[in-house]
Formats: structure tokens, sequence, C-alpha cells
């Protein structure tokens, strides 16, 4: 009898604290009722999709939600929602439903913690974006470059502030380099059927009267290199090593077929990374080995691109470099404002040694910065690819060494600036995963190795001591 009153007054308490929130609850799953009702009678199918979308990426927010962005990287320009070839992208509604998942499931499951000292940085850096909006040259051009950036900017703060498992973050790895061979295997598939970029003989993407820009495409293949040669580097059993080379050589095989000389010279500086941190190895001198090998099967114009480098001053890039460091003793105090370089272009156009035309990009991102955002922007930029990489030195310096996934994600973000060393790739969707992927392998990497008071611990070493001077910690599944 006593206990059935101790129940009888607990349920009663219970209730009482906790019916606001049953009646939260309740008018919650009414208005989801309610709208998915309407969405069916009227039959809008996407707008339902998007909504069961936007639920099952809360429940699985980096599974989901991260992992198929990622994985849509490489089809980023060819994925236009409507009939147009420009507009939002699928990946820009991907990226803006994985912001929301990761804020919505880190508050609710409390796995949001303060961000870390660089997306603090690209954060002021955004902010002072937008504050050279007021005295910009053309505001339209930064209001029209806005939603882009805070989308990119918000989405790598909520990623690298979000406690990763080492699941989750195999998964993001495995869905980028699934995303990117497929992507590679389709470009290959329309170049050995003669459909190439407009009038050249280049290799691209084609889908839906939509293309995409070879040297963009050649960017977007950075990071799904790295990372299946991470894949490789870290597979055990027969099966994991030669799936994931043939990923890493189909990949690099594509970027040869875009015949981007920036993304040839990004590969070699990712390559040099890699044999610079784990010293000789002999599954990275098999892939480099087959990479030079397929340049026997790449047609003769691959060759008279690398020649017309020299020749033409690197396209014409010398030569606008030229007229933008005139723009930059003009503007380099304050910035002519966000996304104004090919307006103000127009105005040195003249400056140049050899005339390029009108409205041309910067075609180097620090210039680009530089004449944008002034002396500042530039500042604030180098402190947060600084702190990106001293978080991989502080780890190495705990760890005598850095991890396979860490050195990968390193490599790719090396190679991503030589690429921007001839691009302008700032406010690119493949330049922030890069970032967010480098700090998110380094802050899995901490709490897998983490010591329960707060150190590093050891790896163990199973069988034989790798000669691999790179710790091997199991960030990526691997077959036993």
């Amino acid at each position: 009898m006593n206990n059935l009153r101790f129940l009888d007054h607990f349920s009663g308490r219970w209730f009482g604290l906790n019916k606001l929130a049953l009646l939260a609850v309740s008018a919650l799953v009414t208005g989801c009722a309610i709208v998915v009702g309407t969405l069916v009678g009227q039959e809008h199918w996407a707008f339902l999709a998007a909504l069961a979308g936007l639920i099952v990426a809360c429940l699985w927010p980096i599974e989901i939600a991260l992992g198929f962005y990622a994985f849509l990287l490489p089809f980023n320009s060819v994925s236009v929602l409507g009939g147009g070839t420009s507009g939002t992208t699928l990946n820009w509604v991907v990226g803006a439903i994985t912001a929301i998942a990761l804020l919505a499931s880190g508050i609710v499951r409390k796995r949001l913690k303060f961000p870390p000292r660089a997306a603090l940085i690209w954060l002021v850096f955004l902010l002072w974006s937008m504050l050279t909006i007021l005295w910009s040259v053309q505001p339209q051009e930064a209001i029209k470059q806005l939603p882009t950036s805070i989308a990119l900017v918000g989405l790598y703060i909520l990623a690298v502030s979000w406690q990763i498992t080492e699941k989750q973050f195999s998964f993001v790895t495995l869905m980028a380099v699934a995303g990117g061979w497929l992507a590679s295997c389709y470009v290959i598939y329309l170049f050995e059927t003669g459909v190439t970029y407009r009038v050249t003989s280049r290799a691209s993407l084609f889908l839906g009267g939509r293309e995409t820009n070879p040297d963009t495409l050649a960017t977007e293949f950075i990071i799904p290199l790295a990372l299946a040669l991470v894949c490789l580097l870290m597979a055990r059993g027969w099966f994991g090593k030669i799936t994931s080379l043939i990923a890493a050589t189909t990949i690099g095989y594509a970027v040869l077929l875009c015949m981007s000389r920036a993304a040839l010279l990004a590969i070699v500086v990712m390559m040099a990374v890699f044999a610079f941190r784990l010293g000789k190895n002999r599954r990275l001198l098999l892939v480099a080995s087959l990479l030079a090998l397929s340049l026997v099967a790449v047609p003769s114009a691959f060759f008279t691109r690398l020649g017309e480098a020299v020749q033409t001053g690197g396209a014409g890039r010398f030569d606008i470099w030229i007229a933008g460091l005139t723009i930059w003793k003009r503007f380099w105090a304050t910035g002519s404002g966000m996304a104004t370089f090919p307006v103000i272009y127009n105005q040195y156009a003249g400056n140049a040694p050899v005339f390029r035309g009108f409205g041309r990009g910067s075609h180097n991102t620090l210039l680009q910065v530089g004449v944008e955002l002034g002396i500042l922007g530039v500042v604030l930029m180098v402190m947060a690819l600084v702190a990106h990489f001293g978080s991989v030195r502080r780890l190495r310096a705990r760890l005598h060494s850095v991890p396979i996934p860490v050195v990968g994600l390193e490599s790719a973000c090396w190679g991503m600036l030589t690429f921007a060393l001839s691009g302008d790739i700032l406010w690119s969707k493949a330049f922030w995963l890069s970032w967010m992927l480098l700090l998110m392998a380094v802050k899995s990497s901490e709490k897998v190795l983490g010591g329960t008071n707060g150190g590093i611990a050891r790896p163990r070493q199973h069988g034989r001591r790798s000669d691999n001077p790179a710790v091997e910690i199991p960030l990526l599944t691997r077959s036993s």
C-alpha cells in the first residue's frame, strides 16, 4: 500500500513538472501532422522530401547530412535546382540542412563545444567582409555573394565545434571518396565518348545541359584523392587495398584529363607532403607510378597546355596579377569591397602588360582578398590558415608524429593553397570543406588517443611495428 501511494505521488509530481513539456511535444507533433498532410494533399513532394531529409539529418547529422554534403562536392556545378544553368544548387540545400541538423542536434544532445581559435578568426574575417559592403565600389555584388559566404562559414563553424566520433569521421571520409570516385568515372566515360568542355579537348562533368569548369572540377577532386590515399594507407585487407588503389588512380587520372595545370601542381605538392610526413612508402610510390604511367594515355593537348603556360605567362595570369597589384596599391587599406575584384579590374585593365579583357577574376586568392578586403583581410586569412596548421603541429608535439588521416587532410589543405595561387577559390565549397575536415580529423585524433588525465596515450601496436612514422589510429574502417 505504501509503495502504491509513493508511485501515485511520484507520478503526480512528474506530470505536474513536465506537463508543459508534454504540451509542447503534443503541439509539435500536431503541427508536423498538419504540415505533412497539407504537403501530401497538395502533392508538394519536393518539400515533403526536404522535410523528411531534415528529420533524418537531425537524427544522424554527421553521417547523413555532412556525409552527403561531402559526397556531392564534385557534382556542385551540375546540381543546380530547376531548369536553369545557374542558381541554387543541391549542395547548398544539403549544406543548409546540415547546418540546421548540426545546430539542433548539438544543442539537444549537448555535442557542441566552443569553436576553436581558427573558427573564431574566420568568423571575424566574415564580419569584416560584410563590413566592407558599407564602402564597396559596387555593393550589389557583395550582397549577391553574402548568402553563400554566410552559409559556408556557418557550416564550417558548426562542424568544427561538433564532438565528432571515430565512426562518424570514418563515414564522412568514405562518402567523400565514393563521391569523388563516382564523379571521376563519369568524367572519364564522357571524355572517352568524345564529350569535352566547350571547344577544348579538356574533360569535364556534364549533366542536364550543365557543365563544370575543368579547373573547378579538378579542385573538387583534391579532397577525395587525398582521402582515397588515406584509405589505401590504412587498409589492412586486400579488398580495402585494391578498392582504395582503384579509387585513388581513377580520381587522379580524371584530374589529368581535366588538364588543369594548377591542379597538377597541387597533386605534386600533396604527394610531397605525404612523402615528407610518412617517409618512404610503397603504396604511395605505387600510386605515383600509376599516375605517371597514365600520362601515356592522356591526349597530346595535355602537354600542349603545359607548354602554353610558359609561353602565355600562365594563360595571361601574370598580366592580370600585375594589374591587380596596381589595384591593391589603391585599396590596400580598406579594400574595394567584398566580391568586387572583377568590377574594379575594368578601371585598371590597361595597366596589364598585355590586355586580357575586362571583368577578369584575380586568379589568385591572396590577391583577391588583398584588393577586396584590404590588409586586414589578408592578415585575418593568414592567421586562420596558420591556426589550422598550428593544431596539427600541437598534435604532432604530443604524439611525436601525426595520424595518417590528419596527414591526408593536411596534404589536401596544402594542395588547396597551391591551387589558390592561380585560382579564385576563397568562397568555394572545396576550400572550406578541406579546412573543416582537417580540424575534425585533429579533434577525432585527440579524442581517440586521449588519456584519462587529458594526456595522449600511445596507440597499441598490433603485430609487427610499422615502419611508417605516422601514427596509425582507427579513424577509418579497416579490414581485419
